[in-house]
Order: structure tokens, then sequence, then C-alpha cells
């Protein structure tokens, strides 16, 4: 695999505006007329003709050709490309060097460019042609991480009578979500690429627990070098929160800690700054994730995100910079796996007004995950759903209280976080794909969801979703779960262009009839017709065409399902 250059969750209160607004004067306001952080969006990708469906541009483009098998399971043969997956015109980051910006990050997925540059040149670089919108870049205070280190133990739990490993104090995480017994059944996450994207990762060529697993590639978009692990000058604690999260997800020392996809490959992105917390770091993380997707990966575990420089009404799903690049991330068939955050239960403890999530957790067609103490119970600290346009969340949770991790160049600690309980959700995304390789991330998505146990009512909730990972279940050789009523997923890719995927649980054999509506409730196409199967059924809308065979107009759509006893309704949005 040809590897090519391409935030740690944090507790991250939301800061009064008053105190934003003072940080930002008394850290920036003296360099005003120096240079200041802007994103640049442009308006095309320059004047160079290319043809996007040729593998061998693929090639040329950095896209691997993992990727490209990997997209092929959600999108046309001859669509596995698109004009996303071009670089910014090299001639218009000349031209704005030219004008005496210092390029920061480049975005391939928004053809845009964070710049440093002072802003008396910024009439001028308005008026240029292809400069569609200038947008400046704010400075926030920073939070302390999460983790919650307290003394490590060893005790050692192995299965007896089976070859799985000595488990060491990593046995509670795993066996709350029967990842252990997966482990015992020879499943270990083989042949999957799981992308980290997080501060960096500390030790990882050396402690114990990392030294030994398989990483394809590394890139540190901090310093732009290949090496993720804490530069000389950066913060003491920088890849501290990025290697503990690794550890739990792919880390193997036998008797102290076994990760929970210890068998997969990975690719690391370090993009998140410790010392301070800017949203220039949601550039860097967008960076990751193009690079960790035309790198191969086919999930990425994210325990970082973003609110301080959002309201709850930003949190729709289609406006925080990080979601609408998840968003993409789907579409170009990744899992996305990412920590709801640690704001707590309640918005309001008044009114008990719950949705705390933070960007990019808000988005859909990914799994956010939230964090239970290690008996199931939900933890304190994790935040809560819904998303400011009324969708559940969390899909699901796992334990983020006590979790066993790495720490320093040989040790371990205790972390508490959904920093923690995301990879943990992770590896079992990633034991279900080496299960069954052939599987979309909406059909892993969905057993994840599906045969996750009920921790509180209704189901699913914004406190803990679905419930409580069952790796068990969820890789079964056969998907045999069948609900005890209809359940009608999200749609996957959402928003899609080239096809999306319906999937809904029926708990037997009825008559049901799946329809798709445009926004004014006119009727548009029949998917199907005819008598549901026990457990998942995958009805898929591939030409984006009406019952008359005509192409539909970009916008938003609904799907309803109607069986015997229920009518359940989702929504997508199609784009040309």
């Amino acid at each position: 695999m040809n590897m090519t250059q391409p935030r740690t969750m944090k507790a991250v209160p939301i800061v009064p505006l008053v105190l934003i607004c003072w940080f930002f004067l008394g850290a920036v306001g003296e360099s005003v007329a120096q240079s200041q952080r802007f994103w640049v969006a442009l308006r095309d990708r320059g004047d160079d003709a290319v043809l996007l469906q040729t593998h061998s541009f693929a090639r040329e483009l950095g896209i691997s050709d993992h990727a490209l098998r990997r997209r092929a399971k959600v999108l046309p043969q001859d669509r596995l490309l698109d004009e996303r997956d071009l670089p910014v015109a090299d001639r218009y980051l000349q031209l704005l060097r030219a004008q005496g910006a210092r390029i920061r990050s480049v975005s391939r997925w928004f053809n845009a460019v964070s710049v440093e540059i002072s802003p008396r040149h910024l009439p001028t670089i308005q008026t240029l042609p292809w400069v569609a919108s200038i947008k400046p870049v704010a400075v926030f205070r920073k939070h302390q991480p999460e983790i919650s280190p307290v003394g490590p133990f060893n005790t050692l739990h192995k299965l007896g009578g089976t070859a799985v490993p000595e488990y060491g104090s990593s046995f509670v995480q795993l066996n709350g979500i029967k990842v252990v017994d997966v482990h015992a059944k020879g499943i270990t996450g083989q042949d999957v690429v799981i992308g980290m994207i997080d501060d960096g990762f500390n030790e990882h060529r050396v402690h114990p627990a990392l030294r030994n697993i398989s990483v394809l590639a590394e890139y540190d978009f901090i310093q732009r070098d290949n090496n993720t692990m804490r530069a000389p000058g950066e913060y003491s604690g920088q890849g501290n929160h990025g290697a503990g999260t690794l550890s739990v997800v792919g880390g193997y020392e036998e008797g102290k800690l076994i990760g929970a996809a210890y068998g997969a490959s990975f690719l690391l992105a370090k993009t998140e700054i410790d010392s301070v917390e800017i949203q220039v770091e949601e550039d860097l993380y967008i960076e990751g994730l193009e690079w960790l997707e035309r790198n191969g990966a086919d999930i990425v575990s994210s325990s970082l995100g973003y609110i301080d420089w959002y309201s709850y009404s930003d949190l729709d799903g289609a406006t925080a910079t990080t979601t609408k690049a998840a968003r993409i991330l789907a579409r170009k068939g990744v899992l996305h796996v990412t920590a709801m955050g640690n704001e707590g239960t309640y918005r309001n403890a008044q009114t008990r007004e719950t949705g705390t999530l933070i960007a990019p957790s808000d988005a859909d067609s990914i799994v956010s995950v939230g964090a239970t103490l290690s008996d199931g119970g939900k933890a304190g600290f994790s935040s809560t759903g819904p998303t400011a346009d009324g969708r559940i969340k969390p899909e699901v949770v796992a334990q983020g209280v006590g979790v066993y991790a790495m720490y320093g160049e040989g040790g371990y600690t205790f972390a508490n976080g959904t920093s923690f309980s995301t990879p943990l959700a992770a590896g079992v995304a990633a034991l279900i794909l080496s299960a069954h390789p052939e599987l979309t991330p909406l059909e892993v998505r969905a057993r994840m969801i599906s045969t996750a146990s009920p921790l509180e009512t209704p189901i699913p909730n914004n406190f803990t979703g679905s419930g409580l990972l069952n790796a068990l279940e969820a890789v079964g050789l056969v998907f045999t779960t069948v609900p005890d009523r209809f359940v009608l997923y999200n749609n996957y890719p959402n928003p899609f262009n080239a096809g999306t995927s319906i999937v809904f649980g029926a708990p037997g054999v009825h008559p049901v009839e799946l329809v798709v509506f445009n926004a004014l409730g006119q009727k548009v196409r029949t998917l199907f017709t005819g008598v549901s199967r026990p457990g998942q059924n995958r009805i898929v809308w591939n030409d984006g065409r009406n019952d008359a065979g005509a192409q539909v107009a970009t916008g938003l759509y609904l799907y309803r399902l109607t069986t015997p006893g229920s009518v359940l309704t989702g929504k997508m949005l199609y784009l040309k």
C-alpha cells in the first residue's frame, strides 16, 4: 500500500461568550495588524482537465487500492472517484502564497485552504475570481483532557480451556461487551484497517502493548512529518491521549492489556494540538480524515470533538465543519465511530433539557458512542442527544469509566471518558467487518445497533441509545437477531448521490411497503412491496430515479415503511 501525506476528546464545557471574547482579544488583539488565520474557500479546481474514472489516475491521487475496493461496496463502479478526490489547484496555492499567505491546511473535500495572513491582504484576495469566501479562524480557551487516571492493578483473566490470551485488567471492559467471546472464536480484527485520529501516539514504537501492532502509515499534520509521537518543544502531554485510545482498540501485552481488535492494522493521524484549543484543529481534523480515507481506512475511530465555537442549534447534522466531513466520509464507505462528548446529561438541569452532544457526533450515518460505568449504568459525564434536528443520539454505549489503557513508556492506567468507550466500539465494528468483509458500513452499523443490550427505555433513547454493545451477537455467523417489532434504521449513505441503502428489522414474515416521498408529500418511488423476512431487510435505491424512470431533483426526501401495525418514516438528502 502506497501511503502519501495526508481531537482528543476533551471535557469541553461551553465557554461563556464574554470569556471567549476576552481570550480572543487578549491572545490576538495586539497582532491584528500582523498574521491571523482564515479559511479561504475556492470556486473551482483550476484549469486542469482530469479523467476521474481510471484506477491509474486514482493512484496518482494517492488513493489506495484498498480504498477503491471499500468504496465499491457503496458506489457504482464507474463513480468510485468524484470531484472531491481532486487536489486543490496548485496554481491557486501559489497565488495565495504570492499574496503573503502561509498555507496551514488544505482540504480536497471542501476545495478550501486554511491560511495565516495579515488582514490587510484580505481585500485583494477577496477580489480574486476563484475565491468564493473568506472566514476568520477564531481562537478559544484550552480545556484539559478528561483523562482521570487511578492506580493500576493487574489481575489475570483467562478463559479456561481456550486459546484466548490473558487479559489482565482489560478483561472487564472487553467482557462487558462480549469481545472476549469473539476472540475465543479466533476473530480479532484481521484484514481490517482502522484509522485513528487524535493528538498523537506517544511510545507506540516502544511500549510493550503497542510496539508489535501493524501500523501501515502515520502522519503528523502539525509538524508535517511521519512521526506521530510527541515532537521536541510540544506540550508535555501531547500524544498521551491518542496512545491510550490506540491501546484500547489495538494494544497487546498478554497479562496486562488486550485491545478489542488487536489483529487489525492501523493508520495514525496526529491532528490535535494540546497546548491550545483553536478552530484550525478542525481543519487539521478534516485533512486527517481525507488522508485516512484515501489510504484505505475501513473504520475511523475519533475520540475527539468540538463545541466551543458552536451552539446547540448548530448540531443539526449539517452545519459543523467536522460533521460535514463525517458525512462525506460515510458516503465514501468508511464507518466513522466517534465520541459523544463529556458534557454531562442536561443542558439545563432545571428543565431537564438534554442535547449536550458535540460535533461531529451529530452526523448521520455514523456511530456515536456514549459511556457507561463498568456495571452498565450511564456515566454521569456522558453527553446526551437529541441532535438539534431531533434525531436520537448516541447510537450505542460501551464502558467509559475505569477503562484500562497504556500510559508512558511501559506503564498503564485507568481512564474515564467517551474517548475510551469509542475505541471499544470501533473494535467491535472491526470484529464484525473481519468476520463479514462483504458488509457495507451501514450493515456493520445496523448490527451494532440492533444487537445492543438495552439499558433504558424507550429504545432507542437519548441517554444510552440502543444500549450496551454485544459483540458476540453482532459478529454471529448468521444475522439471526429478530426484533420484537418493526425497526427502521437511518439510510446509508446520507446524503447520497449514487445510491443509498435502507435497512429495517422485522419481527417475522409480514406484508410491508417501502415508499419514497418528496418534501411536499408526493409519492416519488415505490422501492418495495412484498413480505418481510425475520431479522434484517435491506432495500437499495441505487439510481435516484422515480417510478417513471426520470432522475429526481436534489433535495430532501422521506422514506416510509408501512407494516400491518405501524408506519415508520425516515429522512434522506439526495445530491446530484
